[in-house]
């Protein structure tokens, strides 16, 4: 049998000065341009009637309701409780449906004289559905009111997903399907009720409620694992049955109105729901605007345009702290953007996504529906896992972002700019630009990026094991300032990135970023090309004294390795076969030069080491094993440095590697290696190497 050697040169840390980076790197005009002429040019008008749905036949469409709802009864308990409010539902519906059956209009939501915010004309209502050429206009002083009866009547079956994985399940508060040229628009209020006794416990199984994990469970390992169709994946409320016919996935963008229906499979039983809505989820639309309106009280994402084109979220206020309470999360949508909006969320602020595991990668079609062209400006950003976040479901990929001119102020909000994917979700990342940005405060990190996100929870317990390489590449911050000499931005991190060994991130560029006051400047883990140029951090027991941090490149040439009397040239990649009488408990011996203008290398603190990767299933551990080697250097003049490591390459009968993609299943051979050369300019930290790394 045939043993497999590869070689990836990583990278090395380097702080000097001096280094050239290319101004155009940080920014494109012409894809920004063609995103904002997209969206403008699709953004909806209407005709010039009005539906008001408290008017001639819609008045008579209001029913006496009683609204069911439950309160706490003690810290482990819960008692229901009922109302009799007045259902506006068939109301507003049907002026949705005459407006869209005339040709198009605005349905009006209105408010009595005198309404205010904090004393609101309020509308009881279930899922409302908006149709092609409406716009929904919610007036200055409205509250929608959605009812707290969980049930299939006021939120009926609907395609949809939850976090990234397809199901047939609630309807969302406001939806709209396969519908073009819609709105939601005034300065009304939509209120979903959510509180940690209504929708919320759901989350953990709370004050008596049952947990939502053991339907996402289902949802994830047995249905989107294992490819089950999705018609298959029926959530009710558990006791209306499953309608007749549903409809299916199937988009056709030269038709975006025509739905196909099936009937509903009769061998399928229904799974009682415990998975929350989104308040707002357009899917597969096309030509959106959504502006103006205040989202409280949410019992999940906030505003979720799944599978859409053309959409516009403009003004809205969203302060809605519950469990996974993302602002905005465009999933599997193109041509998007977020401006003049302010978020104070319990999750992230806006969140990017592309769909979820085998279910992201299945969508539509092998690869994946990926996310992009997408424009963020002049938001404001409160409380917040993340402030602008690409995943952490992304397994079809995120391209194409820009956000600029936004400000960032909570210590509530953990990331202002943040990453997350994992060997389960894949997905490349790719193409993102921040840039004239303000940050007054945050917890954790101003920019701060993981491919190894969840390691160690239930999603991800046993690390680096899913059948995905996430990948991420070519992140561009610049004119970024953060705090003030007075005024610390008080996180842990001023920049911090961790990605696993075998898929390091690529191309990370920061240029005239001042960050005052953190504790830690910069953290990284698996990092390769990472820039800094006028890149000026100070300590938080410091703020006023700022050290200024750039790269210097480190170019890895003609490596190669000597083994049984031969010599193997190696590059970045390549894989090479050994011949199969090679004696494998002999070393083997990699050597090549190094060439940088780093000072710290000219005076003796550069480092360089050979890791070979590995993997075990002794004692039942699956993960990667990671042996460093260090290699000795000579300075050969002119930021010339050879090196050269001596590696043990002997075999062993239980050594193969952790579970990798379909496309490298050869590395499950016994024997296998991955060979990693890391230099580094500063002494050796296994947690701040790879800076800008070339290699011939």
């Amino acid at each position: 049998m045939k043993k497999f050697f590869y070689l990836f040169v990583l990278l090395c840390v380097v702080l000097a000065s001096g280094a050239a980076f290319a101004a155009d790197d940080y920014w494109n005009d012409e894809i920004y341009a063609n995103i904002e002429k997209t969206v403008k040019d699709n953004t909806p008008t209407f005709p010039n009637v009005d539906f008001i749905v408290t008017e001639g036949k819609y008045a008579g469409l209001v029913e006496d309701a009683e609204e069911e709802y439950f309160v706490a009864d003690g810290d482990k308990a819960h008692k229901k409780m009922t109302q009799p409010v007045k259902d506006y539902t068939k109301a507003i519906q049907t002026a949705i449906d005459d407006a869209s059956k005339a040709g198009g209009g605005r349905v009006v939501v209105p408010a009595k004289e005198g309404s205010t915010r904090e004393n609101p004309t309020v509308y009881y209502t279930g899922s409302i559905e908006i149709k092609s050429n409406v716009n929904l206009y919610l007036a200055e002083g409205t509250e929608l009111r959605f009812m707290r009866n969980i049930s299939n009547k006021y939120y009926p079956m609907v395609l949809t997903s939850f976090e990234g994985n397809d199901t047939y399940n609630y309807a969302a508060p406001i939806r709209a399907f396969h519908a073009k040229n819609i709105a939601l628009t005034g300065k009304g209020t939509l209120n979903p009720q959510a509180d940690p006794c209504n929708w919320q416990a759901w989350k953990r199984g709370t004050f008596g409620f049952p947990n939502q994990a053991e339907v996402v469970d289902v949802l994830v390992k047995q249905w989107s694992d294992k490819a089950v169709p999705v018609e298959q994946r029926i959530l009710t409320d558990g006791v209306t049955p499953a309608p007749a016919k549903i409809a299916t996935m199937t988009i056709d963008w030269n038709d975006i109105e025509k739905v196909e229906y099936i009937d509903t499979p009769k061998d399928v039983k229904p799974l009682r729901s415990l998975l929350r809505p989104c308040t707002v989820e357009p899917y597969a639309c096309e030509n959106i605007l959504l502006e103006g309106v205040r989202i409280i009280n949410s019992p999940m994402w906030e505003v979720h345009p799944l599978r859409c084109r053309n959409v516009l979220v403009r003004g809205l206020e969203i302060d809605s702290h519950g469990s996974n309470n993302d602002g905005v999360n465009p999933e599997s949508t193109h041509f998007v953007i977020i401006e003049n909006c302010s978020f104070s969320t319990g999750d992230d602020c806006i969140a990017i996504k592309s769909g979820k595991n085998r279910d992201g990668y299945n969508r539509g079609k092998v690869g994946g529906e990926s996310c992009g062209n997408i424009i963020i400006r002049n938001c404001v950003f409160a409380d917040g896992h993340g402030g602008v976040t690409c995943g952490s479901e992304c397994t079809g990929g995120i391209s194409n972002v820009f956000a600029h001119d936004n400000h960032f102020d909570s210590m509530e909000l953990q990331q202002v700019l943040r990453f997350k994917t994992n060997s389960y979700r894949g997905g490349l990342i790719e193409n993102i630009y921040f840039k004239d940005n303000t940050v007054a405060k945050c917890s954790n990190a101003l920019m701060y990026g993981e491919t190894q996100y969840t390691l160690g929870s239930a999603q991800d317990k046993e690390g680096d094991l899913g059948p995905y390489t996430p990948q991420l590449k070519g992140v561009y911050m610049s004119n970024i300032t953060a705090g003030k000499p007075d005024a610390p931005v008080m996180a842990k991190n001023a920049i911090l990135w961790k990605a696993y060994e075998r898929a390091p991130m690529t191309n990370i560029k920061v240029k005239d970023v001042t960050v005052y006051g953190v504790q830690n400047a910069v953290s990284l883990s698996n990092v390769k090309n990472f820039e800094l140029h006028n890149v000026k951090i100070s300590l938080v027991d410091k703020p006023a004294e700022l050290e200024t941090f750039n790269t210097e490149a480190i170019e890895i040439d003609g490596v190669k390795l000597s083994a049984g009397g031969k010599e193997y040239s190696l590059a970045e990649g390549i894989k090479l076969d050994m011949p199969e009488d090679f004696d494998k408990s002999k070393n083997v011996v990699v050597a090549g030069v190094i060439t940088t203008k780093d000072a710290a290398f000219k005076d003796g603190k550069g480092t360089v080491k050979a890791y070979l990767d590995r993997g075990t299933l002794e004692a039942g551990n699956k993960a990667p094993v990671i042996t460093p080697y260090d290699a000795e250097l000579k300075d050969e003049g002119n930021g010339k440095y050879s090196f050269r490591v001596s590696v043990p390459l002997t075999d062993k009968p239980d050594y193969q590697y952790a579970y990798r993609p379909d496309t490298e299943k050869e590395n499950m051979l016994p024997g296998n290696h991955i060979l990693s050369i890391v230099a580094t300019g500063l002494p050796y930290d296994q947690n701040t190497w790879n800076y800008n790394v070339k290699c011939k």
